[in-house]
């Protein structure tokens, strides 16, 4: 048996086991057949390791160079660097699909390893879900998109992977992007077997909870990595240009982030379960719209995969999808009202309420500039681009006020604040926020929306300090160090705390925005070899051009020299402009020198001769914040995520 038979048999063998699981555990539950339901439930556990051998087959041959496969000859060659030979494994259609296929299993596997008790009653539900969901997209590699397809006549070199994916974000930013939208499918599924059973009150919302954080911080690094990667390669269009395929994973990554705020109100007061149903239907919903546009649906994107009718596919388990959770909102709202009611516009609540109502706002907006050219070709015939000036000006107040109320929020109480607490707790925020901006404006010449948004930074951060602040010296008065006592009061409040972190990073990105947008300095200049031109406090000279031919590449090189105005040598740079004729396409690197203040960015846009060429140089302040917020955002994560250690007895 050759390998790529294998490989598919494994696909086949993975569909019957999908099938005997959704169908086992629907009868099981119907018969009440514990043995059934556990068949069921280990025929879910096998999908894992019926995947992960068709995946090592797929990764066997592009390793071995098997040119047979028709997906290992679209995505490799003899010339690429090996090490991209592991991640041609998600690099086009049919592989992504099987990756995705492998992840929801081993998500799966582990959802139903570490399930509660409980969550027992509505496992069944979760099974049939969680393994319909498998079933389709395995379904789809084998009739569809078959991965292990095969040429009669096999070739000697394959035609390569797409030039702009061969960079070190490769190996990080596709699969947890895939995999954030992917694995929705459990919190979703967690929802709707409680919701099913007419349970969903506060057990099992722990761990719906935790498998919620942990896929949206997967999706939410993701996407960081995506701006870190398109801002070092410029075909991608600069670190964030809402993008359509940037825009269908930033969607379901805020209405996570509502999910996630609001299930804290359904844990402690018991309310917002109908809201909370509503954005977990919302979120899956998007990742499945996400997929569609992905998978060569009608919206034209440089991440996208080529257009096939295998998008209509994937709309069509959307829109299968949008009915499943409106007939379920239909049948089951009854069996989820709360409990509890928002007694005060000035309570925490009514915050955590305003958060997901901006949350939303800005899902939508940004939803409608992806569809509105759609839309305005089907009906008018007339072809219109929305581009980043409409998301920019739009959600950019949006924003604004939904960090606003991320500095006012901490500051409010449960149920109700009074007016002595309100006071005391937002003199001191806002007086830094007026104090910011009254200085910001009076010593700068940029719009007031740029003072505004930093000040509203000062605000936030000043009300988290002040927080740490007063924990801490409740803790010191015991008679522990200042740094032990701010140690053990994030310790003993993980949750809380971790989660302010989590805010400093998502701060630290948007001072990256604010510098980028507001602040920047741009120069576009045409340089010859030994010439310099000055930029801010920078001089740029272009030292040397060389340029190199490959089989499957011509490569050209721009070195420069850049120093500070005391003309003292700063450090030698290198950026390059590759041209790839298989694909008639170019790939710009930008020789960036980076610090906490600043970076210098020289774009080698053009080379018109061999010692002259066109330069684009900016200065990017306070980018380098922008990239510190994923560590950060990580160790929010995780300190939110870290259990708390069991007493015994």
């Amino acid at each position: 048996m050759t390998i790529s038979n294998l490989g598919f048999t494994l696909l086949i063998l993975t569909m019957n086991l999908c099938l005997y699981s959704l169908i086992g555990s629907l009868i099981g539950v119907r018969i009440s057949s514990k043995t059934l339901l556990k068949s069921a439930k280990n025929a879910n556990y096998c999908t894992f390791i019926t995947l992960a051998f068709s995946v090592s087959c797929l990764v066997y041959a592009f390793v071995a160079g098997d040119f047979s496969i028709k997906y290992v000859f679209n995505h490799s060659s003899l010339s690429m660097d090996p090490i991209y030979t592991w991640v041609a494994l998600y690099a086009g259609n049919e592989g992504s699909l099987l990756y995705i296929a492998l992840i929801i299993s081993i998500s799966s596997f582990i959802t139903l390893f570490f399930m509660p008790s409980e969550l027992n009653e509505a496992e069944p539900y979760i099974i049939s879900i969680l393994s319909g969901f498998l079933l389709f997209f395995v379904t789809v590699m084998i009739f569809l998109a078959n991965p292990f397809d095969t040429f009669q006549n096999i070739p000697k070199d394959g035609r390569g992977i797409n030039p702009l994916l061969a960079h070190p974000g490769m190996f990080s930013h596709p699969p947890l992007l895939m995999a954030g939208l992917a694995t929705i499918i459990i919190p979703f599924s967690l929802v709707v077997g409680m919701v099913f059973t007419g349970k969903f009150r506060n057990d099992g919302l722990d761990y719906i909870r935790t498998t919620s954080l942990i896929i949206w911080s997967i999706l939410g690094i993701g996407l960081l990595l995506g701006s870190w990667w398109a801002y070092t390669i410029l075909g991608w269009g600069g670190y964030w240009v809402w993008d359509p395929i940037e825009n269908v994973g930033l969607m379901p990554w805020l209405i996570m982030t509502a999910f996630i705020h609001s299930i804290i109100v359904q844990r402690r007061r018991g309310m917002f379960r109908v809201w909370n149903v509503i954005l977990i239907f919302l979120a899956f919903v998007l990742a499945q719209f996400g997929m569609f546009i992905n998978r060569g649906g009608p919206v034209v994107s440089v991440h996208s995969f080529a257009a096939s009718t295998l998008g209509y596919i994937f709309l069509g388990f959307m829109l299968f999808s949008a009915i499943f959770c409106l007939l379920v909102f239909i049948l089951y709202s009854h069996k989820i009202k709360s409990d509890n009611n928002v007694q005060s516009f000035l309570s925490r609540e009514s915050a955590f309420l305003i958060n997901n109502f901006f949350l939303v706002a800005i899902t939508f907006v940004t939803l409608w500039g992806l569809i509105f050219p759609l839309i305005s070709e089907l009906f008018a015939g007339e072809t219109v681009t929305v581009g980043a000036p409409y998301y920019n000006s739009v959600n950019g107040p949006v924003i604004l006020a939904l960090l606003f109320v991320m500095g006012i929020g901490p500051n409010l109480s449960w149920r109700n604040t009074s007016k002595e607490n309100l006071i005391s707790n937002l003199v001191a925020p806002l007086a830094l926020l007026s104090i910011s901006f009254i200085l910001l404006i009076s010593f700068s010449s940029k719009p007031i929306i740029s003072s505004l948004s930093i000040s509203v930074i000062v605000l936030v951060i000043s009300t988290i300090i002040i927080e740490w602040s007063k924990g801490s010296y409740r803790i010191t008065k015991a008679g522990t160090p200042w740094f032990i006592s701010f140690i053990k009061l994030i310790a003993n409040n993980r949750k809380k705390y971790g989660g302010y972190i989590v805010h400093i990073s998502i701060l630290l990105v948007a001072m990256g925005v604010i510098g980028i947008n507001f602040y920047q300095i741009k120069v576009d200049k045409v340089l010859s070899v030994g010439e310099e031109v000055k930029v801010g406090r920078y001089i740029v000279e272009l030292i040397e051009i060389d340029e190199n031919e490959y089989n499957d590449r011509r490569e050209k090189i721009a070195t420069f020299l850049v120093k500070n105005n005391k003309n003292e040598e700063i450090k030698i740079m290198n950026g390059n402009n590759t041209f790839y004729p298989s694909f008639n396409m170019a790939s710009i690197r930008a020789a960036i020198h980076s610090n906490p203040i600043e970076d210098l960015y020289i774009i080698p846009s053009d080379f018109l001769s061999n010692t002259d060429m066109k330069l684009i140089i900016s200065i990017n302040p306070l980018v380098w914040w922008m990239w510190l917020g994923g560590p950060i955002f990580i160790i929010g994560t995780l300190i939110s995520l870290w259990p708390y250690r069991t007493k015994k007895g």
